[in-house]
Order: C-alpha cells, then structure tokens, then sequence
C-alpha cells in the first residue's frame, strides 16, 4: 500500500522476537521517512495496532483482508495484480 503496512508475521518459538521485529522495521522505517521528508520525530503517531491472531477463522480474515485492500483502495483490480 502507499500509505500503510499490513504484516501477519508467524512466531516461531518467541512472541518477543516478533515484537523485537516490530521495533526495528519501526525505527528503520521512521529514520528513512524522516530523511526523505526532512523531518524528525515518531512516524506512527499512535496509528501502531497489533492483534493476536488465535484462530483459524481469524487467520482466513485477516489474510483475505490483507490480499484484498489494494482492491478495495483501487489499486488494482485483482488481487495478484499487486505485488
């Protein structure tokens, strides 16, 4: 998406090292915007959300939201047009 990420990382044996993952994408990304843009200061701004995923069910849905919202946003019009 141009204007957010969606991740749906997969623990392996540690929540903590996806958390850990979190926070360096986070600040990488916050230091590249920051330059690029010449500005400073926090990039998310409290729009960070995080859910645990505890169900198959949960899983389908937030994959086909995932694979979908290009659509929905009118980036393409099929899914794997989008890469």
């Amino acid at each position: 998406m141009t204007n957010h990420v969606h991740l749906l990382p997969q623990p392996y044996k540690e929540v903590s090292k996806i958390l850990l993952l979190i926070k360096k994408l986070s600040g990488r990304a916050t230091s590249y915007f920051n330059l690029l843009e010449g500005r400073s200061g926090t990039l998310w701004k409290g729009r960070y959300k995080s859910s645990s995923v505890k169900s198959d069910a949960y899983l389908l849905a937030c994959t086909r939201y995932i694979e979908l919202n290009p659509v929905r946003a009118g980036i393409t019009d099929n899914p794997a047009g989008y890469a």
